[in-house]
């Protein structure tokens, strides 16, 4: 009797330990992501900096509603 109670607090001693060290260790939402798409985040940079690109080119030039039809 004695050796079944102490197999059953053991295994209830190191099932926690290893359920905690589980849930210690688990990864993010964003890791998870990252994991899944590697190269998901590296498109969304490259679209926003080719997006901040055209911004600023548009910004310089001059508005395309004061272009004349001879300019164009």
């Amino acid at each position: 009797m004695y050796v079944w109670f102490k197999s059953v607090v053991y295994l209830a001693l190191f099932g926690g330990l290893g359920y905690g060290l589980l849930e210690l260790t688990k990864p993010g939402e964003d890791k998870l992501k990252q994991f899944k798409h590697p190269g998901l985040e590296t498109e969304e940079k490259s679209k926003k900096a080719l997006f901040m690109k055209k911004l600023e080119q548009a910004s310089r030039e001059e508005p395309i509603y004061l272009k004349k039809k001879s300019d164009q």
